[in-house]
């Protein structure tokens, strides 16, 4: 168990940080070492077929691991307290014996670590080296000196983060692992999955939500408060976004294999436990008879529903839902539009993570912002004379305007409705009357694209399935 107190006592009065032991080559050495060792056991052991069956390779591996957690930790109590060193601790904690309770109890010294102790907060830099010409720029040669290695742990892309994988060799529910979850998506076979998911499910799922929903918390906390101080020394901070987001990933595989055993689903859409008032949202029976009488508090969740519900593709409805909650505001242009598309793009991903439906959503925002030269290029491919036919029909090889003749153009002022003739036929009035009416006017009434030089990337799906077996 992750004792937090201890890991945030001071390690001296005078130095509540101690030393920045990559400068003591025999003390850093020692730690690198056992990280090492626990990387290349690892490695080992996912890519060795039938692994699960390996009961050698697997001892070692967790060997190797709790190694590195006894070192890192004693290092942390009695000599430094080190983003990098507790970033490997924080790993760790993912081969433990409960590795969902320590994972987040670690993110939790994380958080404080940095609001306690950011100004002496190791990696320091060393004075030597210190280039700044002024006090300013000498702050933010130590903040970037002391972030960089918390990239180890946050990663720069879904897959790169250093609990991606770890995270694929833990269960979801009962024997089902993340890695059984993801080469099932990937095969199609996710409905066999569920359907064994549904009968392995225990009150440990409610617990397992519990833990993960700490330490998703835990990371926003600490993003955020280096966020802070990066910003009153204008530095670009760490993004924990794909950290959060394996996270994020593991936990809707959780909902999609048995979210239909909760009467209310226990996390919010921010991933944290749901407030009293939402946590007690009734359920619609299958006959839609009424709502059920069983409520969960914020933190009960040890409850599973007793009675069968629902198809899991068939939303649970509120009845008490206040109806104008359903209704968007104006779009006023394409910016927006585009912001309410991504809206929509970031339900589907957390609700249906099995879909393709937001991957295409933000295909078309990107689609969206690229010029018509840019999309056709990208819809044709390396196919040069389909590109150059296209150009050609559609005048885009020659943008040259031609020049007209010295006639002088009359025209005519446009008016908003068209006349009608009288007639003695009642219908063709009225049908005529409503063709001229002020909303058919502006129903048939296209806004005009605006120029934007916003550019937008295509959002790479966190979901990455590593094809290894376990």
């Amino acid at each position: 168990m992750v004792d937090v107190n201890s890991l945030l006592t001071p390690i001296s009065d005078d130095k509540p940080c101690g030393t920045y032991l990559k400068l003591d080559r025999s003390a850093y050495r020692g730690l690198r070492n056992a990280y090492n060792s626990a990387q290349s056991s690892f490695r080992q052991l996912i890519e060795t077929p039938d692994a699960s069956n390996n009961l050698e390779l697997q001892e070692l591996n967790h060997g190797h691991w709790e190694e590195l957690r006894n070192e890192t930790q004693k290092a942390l109590e009695t000599q430094t307290k080190d983003l990098e060193i507790l970033g490997w601790y924080i790993t760790s904690q993912l081969f433990s014996r409960e590795p969902f309770s320590n994972f987040s109890l670690s993110i939790e010294v994380l958080s404080q670590l940095v609001e306690s102790y950011w100004a002496n907060l190791n990696p320091l830099l060393p004075e030597a080296k210190r280039k700044g010409s002024d006090e300013k720029a000498i702050e933010q040669e130590v903040a970037e000196f002391r972030l960089k290695p918390l990239l180890q742990l946050v990663g720069e892309s879904p897959d790169s983060t250093a609990i991606f994988m770890p995270l694929q060799m833990l269960p979801l529910v009962g024997e089902i692992t993340f890695s059984d979850y993801l080469i099932a998506e990937r095969n199609g076979a996710l409905a066999e999955v569920k359907q064994n998911a549904l009968s392995q499910f225990s009150s440990e799922v409610h617990e397992t939500l519990n833990q993960l929903s700490m330490a998703y918390q835990h990371f926003s906390t600490a993003e955020k408060l280096i966020v802070e101080q990066c910003q009153k020394i204008s530095v670009s901070p760490v993004s924990f976004k794909f950290v959060k987001g394996n996270i994020e990933d593991f936990v809707n595989a959780i909902k999609f294999l048995v979210g239909e055993k909760f009467a209310t689903w226990p996390l919010d859409s921010n991933y944290a436990t749901a407030a009293p008032d939402e946590a007690s949202a009734p359920e619609l029976d299958s006959n839609n008879a009424g709502p059920s009488t069983q409520a969960q508090t914020q933190n009960d969740f040890s409850a599973p529903v007793q009675h069968p519900s629902t198809s899991s593709s068939t939303p649970v409805v509120n009845p008490t839902q206040n109806s104008s909650a359903l209704l968007t505001q104006e779009i006023s242009g394409r910016d927006q539009a585009f912001q309410e598309l991504r809206k929509i793009s970031d339900y589907f991903k957390q609700a249906e993570p099995h879909s393709p439906i937001s991957f295409l959503l933000e295909r078309a925002i990107r689609w969206g912002y690229l010029s018509l030269p840019e999309l056709l290029e990208e819809m044709v491919g390396k196919d040069t004379q389909m590109l150059q036919h296209i150009n050609q029909l559609t005048g885009m090889d020659n943008l040259e305007q031609t020049e007209l003749g010295s006639v002088q153009v009359h025209t005519k002022p446009n008016t908003s409705f068209t006349t009608i003739k009288a007639s003695s036929d009642s219908n063709n009035l009225n049908s005529a009357t409503a063709t001229a009416s002020p909303d058919s006017a502006s129903n048939n009434t296209t806004p005009a694209n605006t120029q934007t030089n916003t550019e937008t990337q295509p959002s790479q799906a966190s979901g990455s399935v590593t094809a290894f077996e376990w």
